[in-house]
């Protein structure tokens, strides 16, 4: 059974889909021309053995993007030509051959993030068609090629062109290849549809109409719009654009290849889609592109929510730090402020701690008269100390240093690459070296009055390189609490007084998961018992850690100071509801609300998320819908429910849903006689 997927698994991978189930039908399918069918097959099972043969792990196999290649040479091969001993033979060789070809292609390609695509196929596609040419033996099928079943329908080029992707160029095969696509992405279909459309109609302006309609390489367009509008880039409209964009360049290149492979009669096959779709991917991704898709997920809705709930859940790529500071202080100067936060240097946040309204007690003469004067200033980022100063003089109240502007300073290069710098710290008070590790919290220095400072106050800047007056870079807290209120990934307005989070260590604890750790519950509705379910932690090949209840996978994270759950495969569940009910559970020493979003399947029913799922890509904001937690010292509340914790037990101790369901720990004995 584990090998049979390697069987099905290519056939959707060329729609760039995951569903075995799906791969099985278009398998299927493809018997519609029996010969596409049968020697598609032989392409992959020889693959397959010879992969076994020479101990090829089964990690490079499952993803089908080794094997659907060989699956699209065997389908060429079937054609062309009849099923005989000559192709059966010629079908296993250049399935082998393309096996190596995509081993070798990837293993360069890897180095700039690029996909195999099916440029592997096409390569040796046209190796195998020019040497077809002295093979005398090889019986041709065009002359009576006819599938076994066709209809004919409106909009039949779009179909046929979709069928010509699997071989198949015929009505009915298109629309199961339609419907199969709309089943899973809506998104895709509307990209396949309005690809192949603005390909034919662009098209058009430089040939008849009909010659463009009927064009046996419009397949192209269809891949084009797919693969750039929806998965290698993040589905939105300014995607939708550059994969409109590329499906009119690619109108160029299959005309030119076109005229240049007739003079060998060479089908174009892929070329032009691979061409176009690497070259765009390849100046996006060295770029760094925003909206690049650096985590492919199956289909292009899960792609999107999954970017979606990164940037509004977790502050998306954003550079994060923590406060270099405890307790509470005030915004004293915020990014692009009045002073000296300007020009290169303007991401940069200033704090002062203010007590009824002022920030320093008596007449406020004296250094020691100001409440930020002497407080400890702790690092905001795990990284190494690579320049510092603390031997300038705390200005006098009224002078400032012109001449050093940013006073006694510490740069730490963050563990991420980025770069991290503290300035105006008390003079002689820093308490690292160069060269030292620090983490985040750890007390570095004390807040002073030194440089171009009117009064004692931290000044935080993100920049790009390790050096003094380095331009400045963009960045987020990663948490922070006003008026009770817990913000993530946010930045405060100038004025607003903060105060900083410190770790719950004993919560922390109990939110510490280990590999194999089991769970038990009691299922309660309405105070009736109906049931347990037990759910264990598990780890996949990425080292990513779940709970699985033996169907269903809730995937959590534990950072710094949040633990949270960021992703579910199944059906409905405890487990699914459990994100609804506690999404990130704060490792706050505090009772807070805070805010969170869930992504639409966790608060939608089926018709009504396919529909946002649908209109996302035009408008995001439609993903921001927040709910409100509160965090207490042992539960989690909202509207979803409640999860309690045990004071000495880690796990959840219970977990309350909002339709009287209730799950109650089921604890093992101790045997008290040892």
């Amino acid at each position: 059974m584990h090998k049979l997927k390697f069987v099905f698994k290519p056939y959707i991978s060329i729609l760039f889909l995951r569903d075995v189930k799906a791969g099985v039908a278009l398998f299927l399918l493809s018997f519609l021309l029996p010969s596409v069918g049968f020697l598609g097959l032989v392409g992959i099972i020889a693959t397959v053995l010879f992969a076994e043969f020479i101990n090829v792990r089964d990690e490079y196999l499952k993803y089908g993007f080794y094997l659907y290649n060989s699956l699209l040479v065997g389908m060429g091969v079937g054609y062309f030509f009849d099923v005989t001993f000559i192709t059966i033979l010629l079908t296993i060789m250049l399935s082998i051959l393309t096996f190596l070809v995509s081993f070798s292609i990837n293993k360069v390609f890897i180095k700039y993030s690029l996909p195999l695509l099916s440029l592997p196929f096409a390569f040796v596609s046209m190796i195998f068609y020019l040497a077809s040419l002295k093979y005398t033996g090889l019986l041709s099928n065009i002359l009576y090629r006819r599938a076994l079943f066709d209809i004919h329908l409106p909009f039949e080029a779009f179909f046929k062109s979709m069928g010509t992707i699997f071989f198949l160029p015929y009505t009915f095969a298109g629309l199961i290849i339609v419907l199969i696509i709309l089943f899973y992405s809506r998104i895709l279909f509307l990209l396949a549809f309005i690809g192949f459309w603005l390909g034919v109609w662009f098209h058009s302006f430089f040939v008849p109409f009909p010659q463009a309609l009927n064009s046996p390489y419009n397949f192209n367009y269809i891949l084009i719009a797919m693969a750039l509008g929806g998965v290698f880039l993040i589905p939105n409209i300014k995607n939708f654009f550059l994969a409109v964009l590329a499906v009119f360049l690619s109108i160029v290149l299959i005309d030119a290849m076109e005229v240049f492979f007739n003079i060998y009669a060479l089908p174009v096959y892929t070329l032009p889609f691979n061409f176009t779709t690497l070259l765009f991917i390849m100046i996006l991704y060295s770029m760094g592109y925003v909206y690049f898709n650096y985590n492919i997920k199956g289909t292009p809705e899960k792609s999107l929510i999954s970017f979606l709930s990164n940037y509004y859940r977790f502050g998306g790529n954003d550079i994060k730090i923590n406060l270099p500071f405890t307790g509470e202080w005030c915004v004293y100067q915020a990014f692009d402020d009045e002073w000296t936060h300007k020009g290169k240097w303007k991401y940069a946040y200033d704090f002062v701690i203010k007590k009824n309204g002022k920030t320093y007690e008596n007449d406020g003469v004296f250094l020691e008269d100001y409440y930020a004067f002497g407080k400890p200033v702790t690092a905001p980022v795990n990284g190494y100390i690579i320049a510092l100063r603390d031997d300038l003089q705390d200005n006098f109240i009224g002078n400032v240093d012109r001449t050093n502007n940013w006073g006694n300073y510490i740069i730490i290069k963050s563990d991420y690459g980025y770069y991290v710098e503290i300035s105006h710290l008390m003079q002689n008070s820093i308490t690292v070296k160069v060269g030292d590790y620090v983490k985040i919290g750890d007390i570095i220095g004390k807040c002073g009055n030194s440089g171009y400072s009117p009064q004692p106050h931290i000044h935080i800047q993100v920049q790009k390189y390790g050096v003094l007056g380095s331009e400045t870079l963009p960045f987020k807290f990663i948490d922070y609490i006003k008026n009770n209120k817990l913000y993530f990934y946010d930045l405060p307005k100038k004025d607003e007084t903060i105060e900083s989070t410190t770790v719950d260590k004993s919560m922390k604890l109990r939110l510490t998961f280990i590999l194999d750790d089991k769970f038990k519950y009691e299922i309660l509705d309405n105070k009736n018992r109906i049931g347990t379910v037990e759910f264990s932690v598990k780890m996949n090949d990425k080292g990513e850690f779940y709970f699985f209840d033996g169907e269903n996978k809730l995937y959590f994270y534990t950072d710094e100071k949040l633990f949270y759950f960021y992703e579910y495969e199944g059906k409905d569940s405890v487990l699914k509801r459990l994100f609804n009910v506690a999404p990130k559970i704060p490792l706050v020493n505090k009772e807070v609300e805070y805010e969170d979003i869930l992504p639409p399947q966790f608060i939608y029913g089926l018709f009504k998320r396919v529909i946002i799922e649908t209109v996302l890509p035009f408008n995001p904001k439609l993903f921001a819908k927040k709910s409100v937690y509160k965090k207490n010292m042992l539960n989690i509340v909202s509207e979803f429910g409640e999860v309690g914790f045990s004071f000495y037990e880690k796990g959840f101790d219970k977990i309350k849903l909002k339709n009287n369901m209730e799950l109650r720990r089921i604890y093992e004995k101790t045997d008290t006689n040892n």
